[in-house]
């Protein structure tokens, strides 16, 4: 009686498997550390907006123009108008 062994080979399937699972310890161990309580670590000191920029406070307004709305309640009805435009 002969006997037959067979090493077993990682396929493509596994290797893959095996990534997603790496990947998956990497992105529970980001989420860890970025919502992790550390008060100490960042201090606002305050917001201000920036002083003596000549250019900020010479640039002109843009103008706002009012659009209007030409869109339908009924969002099935916009949705076959818009298609009928579009051809």
């Amino acid at each position: 009686m002969k006997k037959y062994t067979k090493i077993p080979v990682k396929g493509n399937k596994a290797l893959e498997v095996t990534m997603q699972d790496v990947m998956e310890g990497l992105e529970d161990s980001a989420s860890y550390f970025a919502f992790r309580s550390s008060p100490d670590t960042l201090e606002v000191l305050s917001i201000e907006p920036p002083k003596g920029d000549p250019v900020a406070e010479r640039a002109p307004l843009a103008t706002v123009y009012a659009v209007p709305q030409r869109r339908s309640v009924d969002i099935v009805d916009y949705l076959i108008n818009r298609e009928h435009n579009a051809s």
